[in-house]
């Protein structure tokens, strides 16, 4: 008969146990109501501030290469209008006289024309490489990217620090 109370006891407290202890861990792992948000919130600023200073230079960055990429366009179309002019000076070579007075000067204008072709590829040639030559840093976006991670982190904890203590 001892042995059936002490079962009995047994059941009983594993039973309460079993009921008293989820609650009691729930209540454990509930983090306590912050008092302010003040870490938080300098762990923003800290984050902010290194992200605009990775967006500037990488804004930096991206107007060198817009810059390099305008000289090469301009250069190009430079190219293309003396070719289209020599296109236009050869159709009225095909029009005139060739004893004239006029298809000697429309010659003339046409090897004036090459040359100046020819320092314009030039010149396109040394655009296009130095354009292609520039390299954009992937340290700096590879920092810029882990910084905005980090920024978002740092937002999303200071919004629920925030709610906690709205509530």
């Amino acid at each position: 008969m001892a042995h059936r109370h002490g079962i009995r006891a047994a059941v009983v407290a594993a039973s309460f146990l079993a009921l008293v202890l989820p609650a009691s861990l729930a209540h454990a792992d509930a983090a306590p109501k912050p008092k302010n948000c003040n870490a938080y919130q300098k762990t923003v600023n800290r984050h902010q501030e290194k992200a605009d200073e990775l967006d500037a230079k990488f804004a930096a960055e991206q107007a060198k290469s817009d810059e390099l990429y305008d000289v090469m366009s301009e250069a190009t179309g430079e190219a293309d209008w003396i070719m289209d002019t020599i296109g236009d000076v050869e159709e009225e070579l095909h029009y005139a006289e060739p004893e004239s007075a006029e298809y000697a000067k429309l010659l003339e204008q046409r090897e004036d024309l090459r040359k100046d072709l020819a320092k314009a590829r030039d010149k396109e040639r040394a655009a296009y490489n130095a354009w292609r030559a520039f390299e954009p840093d992937e340290e700096l976006a590879a920092d810029r990217a882990k910084t905005h991670k980090l920024l978002r982190t740092a937002k999303t904890r200071l919004v629920n620090c925030q709610n906690k203590l709205a509530s």
